[in-house]
This record gives structure tokens, sequence and C-alpha cells, in this order.
């Protein structure tokens, strides 16, 4: 049953990404420089596992979320939309032990698409299975080195958390980073950046502020709490509810206009 799912949904969204694709296509060759140019990350694959809890699958959750905050996204005037990934399976051919070289990947992407921004979509988990663990939160880059990074981080970061509380998710206050506005930075214990300062603890952040361009993650809600898990993360209709939140809280920030 759930290998046919599996193959289900992987025909749906290969259809979904064809059309997409050549709608991608014709903006591509129309845009101007000055466009935005966001790359969506559907974070983990089949390869690179996220949580899996019940019947929830992180990696086909988060997948769903970025097409339907793609296509909501290109409602919009002065925007080019790319996805890291577009299938269940990791997207460069790497190894169940090649997590490190898959983000490094990604972020490689978005800088040969000259990402304005990067934004990866995923789910969370309690690792101690805290059920009471849930709602949304918003992991955002330091303030050091690239302090710009960190203020349209934090800005975007707060206007999707605006729209993902809309859908009546509740903020997180995360228990690794607590300070109750849902919007959480995290630094490496070890490792710097050129300047000497602390470097952002996620890869996906780290890497992508030293190519030049900001990256936040996005946890929209807890698939080890049951309520989250049941009225957020259950149906293609919850994901995009989840999805269009998303896209209306980047085109807030960054003042899009609907065609």
């Amino acid at each position: 049953m759930k290998s046919n799912l599996k193959k289900c949904l992987s025909v749906i969204l290969c259809l979904v990404f064809a059309i997409s694709l050549f709608v991608n296509t014709s903006v591509v060759s129309e845009a101007k420089k000055d466009n935005l140019i966001v790359v969506l990350d559907a974070g983990h694959d089949t390869t690179h596992f996220g949580c899996h809890y019940e019947n929830f699958e992180e990696g086909i959750a988060n997948l769903y979320i970025a097409y339907y905050c793609k296509q909501e996204l290109e409602k919009y005037y002065g925007v080019t939309v790319y996805m890291t990934r577009t299938g269940f399976t990791c997207p460069y051919g790497l190894d169940a032990d090649s997590k490190a070289d898959c983000l490094s990947a990604r972020v490689n992407y978005a800088k040969s698409v000259n990402a304005d921004v990067l934004i990866s979509l995923h789910n969370d988990y309690d690792p101690d299975v805290d059920y009471s663990q849930n709602g949304s939160k918003v992991i955002i880059p330091n303030p050091n080195y690239k302090p710009e990074c960190y203020v349209t981080g934090h800005d975007l970061g707060q206007s999707i958390l605006t729209e993902l509380v809309a859908t009546g998710l509740n903020i997180n206050n995360w228990k690794l980073c607590p300070n109750g506005t849902g919007l959480v930075t995290r630094d490496s214990e070890s490792s710097t950046y050129p300047d000497g300062t602390a470097r952002d603890y996620y890869a996906l952040i780290n890497k992508a502020k030293t190519s030049g361009f900001p990256c936040i993650i996005v946890e929209h809600a807890f698939c080890t709490n049951y309520s989250d898990r049941v009225n957020h993360l259950s149906t293609p209709e919850q994901y995009q509810e989840l999805g269009v939140a998303d896209a209306t809280g980047i085109a807030n920030y960054y003042g899009l206009t609907l065609k």
C-alpha cells in the first residue's frame, strides 16, 4: 500500500513538475536581471532521511509544500522560482553517507542560478519524543560575518511565521534556543567564519552566507505532536495551505504584487 502510494505521488509530482518547468522556462527567458530569484529547498529525500513518525514521512511532505509554494509564488510579478529537488531521491545522485555533500550541492545549485535567497522547507520532530513540542519556527542566520544576511533572515522569517500562525499553528519555543519569538539562531561550537566569529551551526545557512546570499530554514510543524500532525501534516490540502502561507510571507516581505 505504502509503495503504491509513493508511486502515485511520484507520477503526480512528475506531471506537476513537467508543467511548472515549461512555465518556468518561459519566465526565465523573459526575466529581468533585477527579478527576485528564490530557490526553494525541499529538505531531505529518500536517500537522506528526515523525520519519520506514524505515517508521516518528512521528505514527501517537504516536497509537496515546496511545489505548492512555488505554484503560489509564480502568481506574482517579478519573481523567478527554482527548486533544489523535484523528486523523491537525492537530486545529486549521492549515497546515504553523503549528507554533507548533498547540502553543499543544494547551496551550489542556488548559487548557480544567482539566488537572492535560499529557503529550505522542513518539518520537525522532538528527538526525546516530547509530545508537547509543537508549532512553527524559522532558523535564521546569526549576526556574524555578513550581518545583512541576519537582517534579511529575521524579517523574512517573521513574515512567513505570521502567515503560518494564521493557519492555526503556534509559535514554537524551541528548547535548544528558547526565545519565544520562533526566530532562532544556532552557532557552531567549533567552527568560525573568515573574520573569526562563530559560524552558523547549520550547513545550508553557513554555506549560503559564505556564498553571498541568505538562507533560512522553515520548520512548519512537529510530526511528533498529534495536533500538528493531524491538522497540518496529513493531507495534500494541508500541505498546500502551508505552501501558500510560505509564499504569501515571501511575497509580503519582498513587496511582490499579484499578476
